[in-house]
């Protein structure tokens, strides 16, 4: 039987979530030809320089030291055997046809397409504002502006449900490690993959899973920030995708106006902050209000995201130097 394909997932301090993701890793439906190998790379499962592999039939482990969620992704590509590699997260959870949608687009378009499904929130219960907002609008990811079959650029990969050719992954060196703890490590990697000549993202929404991560309001602030100090790092790990996301202004200019446009909006943002808390906090209700109220709230948290991002690009800015950046490093991540 010819493996097809290996499906990368990235985990740390996660078990029941890894093992809802492998059940469902384990029910996806391929034709009897293709088969699905399982790498599992455990980020800080292992001693220091102290790492290990084992096999459970079609799943493949590797305990790690702490290296980041980059440097897993890269030890897991590494072992893998299939032409065809698949990123998932390890709370995520993959639709039974979910493989063969991916596969079956590389078919179609070849082994330097770069593939991106669609990933859905998980429907909580007693839900809330918040949790509409993800549903239905871009704040997060842009699948309400994408179209099935359409191909897209580079910001478009994310690794929580997309595929690539073990060859084109390989032969731009993996993810940047030090890209860390998370923040841009995907879309620069398919930032490079694209200059190598893959023809952009291509989406296929039949190729679907569910996300069982609940971001509320102030998750989604800390993400912001984190991603502003991300900025500033990207700039140094790869200044052409810097440009690419944020124009050709030099990254200490763009630092300067940041903190002029912090200093100007400086005078009444936590009274708007803790009202845009309490609103997104309500229960979501499925009257014919919600559009209204939904656009609404999108368009009003779009200063209060700016200013996150901001101030965590500033103070990343202020990390630039090699020796800080290393030290950083050493402080340990969180997965997103």
């Amino acid at each position: 039987m010819t493996r097809a394909a290996s499906v990368i997932v990235p985990t740390h301090g996660r078990p029941e979530k890894l093992r809802k993701c492998l059940d469902a890793l384990r029910r996806q439906e391929l034709p009897a030809d293709q088969s699905l190998e399982i790498v599992v790379a455990e980020d800080g499962a292992a001693d220091a320089e102290d790492a290990t592999s084992t096999r459970d039939g079609d799943v493949l482990r590797l305990r790690l030291p702490r290296v980041g969620i980059a440097g897993a992704r890269n030890a897991a590509i590494a072992a893998a055997t299939g032409e065809i590699l698949l990123f998932t997260n390890d709370d995520c959870y993959p639709a039974e046809d979910w493989a063969r949608q991916h596969l079956s687009a590389h078919a179609r378009h070849g082994d330097d397409a770069m593939v991106v499904g669609r990933t859905d929130w998980m429907a909580w219960p007693n839900p809330t504002v918040f949790d509409g907002l993800l549903r239905d609008t871009s704040i997060i990811f842009f699948y309400n502006r994408m179209r099935d079959g359409e191909t897209y650029g580079f910001r478009h990969f994310w690794t929580c449900n997309a595929s690539v050719s073990s060859r084109s992954a390989r032969a731009v060196g993996g993810f940047d490690e030090r890209l860390r703890p998370y923040g841009f490590e995907d879309i620069e990697f398919a930032y490079r993959v694209e200059r190598a000549g893959a023809a952009g993202v291509r989406y296929v929404e039949a190729a679907r899973n569910v996300h069982d991560h609940r971001v509320r309001w102030g998750d989604y602030l800390n993400r912001e920030s984190c991603l502003g100090r991300m900025a500033a790092c990207l700039a140094d790990v790869n200044r052409a995708c810097f440009r690419a996301l944020y124009g050709d202004e030099a990254p200490g200019q763009l630092r300067d106006e940041f903190e002029a446009w912090l200093a100007l909006d400086a005078g009444d943002h936590v009274r708007v902050e803790a009202r845009m808390a309490a609103w997104c906090a309500e229960p979501l209700t499925k009257d014919e209000g919600w559009l209204t109220l939904r656009d609404a709230i999108e368009a009003a948290h779009r200063p209060i995201k700016r200013r996150y991002f901001r101030q965590g690009y500033v103070d990343g800015f202020g990390l630039r130097s090699e020796r800080q950046w290393e030290t950083r490093l050493a402080l340990g991540h969180s997965f997103p």
